[in-house]
């Protein structure tokens, strides 16, 4: 018994000296000025044919896509401990309706989908937000990008402001960031859109905050901006 006691210890000093050495060969290129908050609007991301059997698409609200630290390139990341998932409560449920996979999938094999989304998003992302959230634990890491999302709410912050999901009216990307400059000055998000045939679709937007994950002004957006001056739908179906 003595015997097996210490072969615990040791086993467990040796995965906790290899998991300390992971973690210190990762290492975050770039120096962030932000860390951008995105959300997408599922019905957009479901116009795609090859998503109809997904559950997400079921879905009318925003979803989180990501935290990300902007600017930033990880060398060497840790993955996501297989156990991480039974440490953290409830996840199936946010998986099926607040951080949700987009991409092909169905009833039976949604989660674990949805499960590989998450592990991408800690491995490209999550380790190198920690300047701005204070911790390498993926846990909190989690936790604290539920708590922005939840926090910005942005389907009801849209719906105070005039924007409805409708199959039928259109609306341009200044609309929408003049909603936010109207509560913040200087608070300007990335509007994305999504083409599908010939007509543009809100598909995303992105809050950017700084150190103190207060909203501030983001750059110029990504290769998804929805072009100046076009008209774009927020769709309800």
């Amino acid at each position: 018994m003595h015997l097996l006691k210490c072969s615990l210890f040791i086993a467990i000093l040796l995965n906790s000296a290899f998991h300390s050495l992971l973690v210190n060969s990762v290492q975050c290129r770039g120096t962030p000025a932000s860390i951008l908050l995105a959300q997408r609007w599922a019905k957009t991301e479901c116009k795609a044919s090859n998503l109809i059997d997904n559950p997400a698409c079921k879905l009318e609200q925003w979803t989180l896509h990501g935290l990300w630290p902007d600017n930033v390139k990880v060398i060497d990341p840790v993955p996501l401990s297989e156990d991480f998932f039974n440490t953290f409560e409830d996840y199936k449920n946010i998986m099926m309706k607040e951080w949700t996979f987009l991409g092909i999938a169905d009833q039976n094999t949604y989660i674990t989908e949805t499960t590989t989304f998450w592990k991408h998003e800690w491995t490209k992302h999550g380790y190198c937000a920690k300047d701005f959230i204070g911790s390498e634990d993926p846990k909190i890491y989690f936790q604290k990008a539920l708590r922005l999302y939840r926090r910005a709410n942005l389907f009801s912050f849209l719906d105070r402001n005039g924007f409805k999901p409708n199959d039928t009216a259109t609306y341009k990307t200044y609309q929408i960031i003049d909603a936010f400059l109207a509560i913040k000055p200087y608070v300007r998000p990335i509007v994305n859109c999504r083409k599908v045939g010939n007509k543009y679709y809100l598909s995303e937007i992105i809050i950017c905050l700084n150190q103190n994950l207060k909203p501030v002004n983001c750059g110029t957006g990504d290769i998804n901006v929805c072009p100046e001056g076009a008209e774009f739908t927020y769709p309800r179906t």
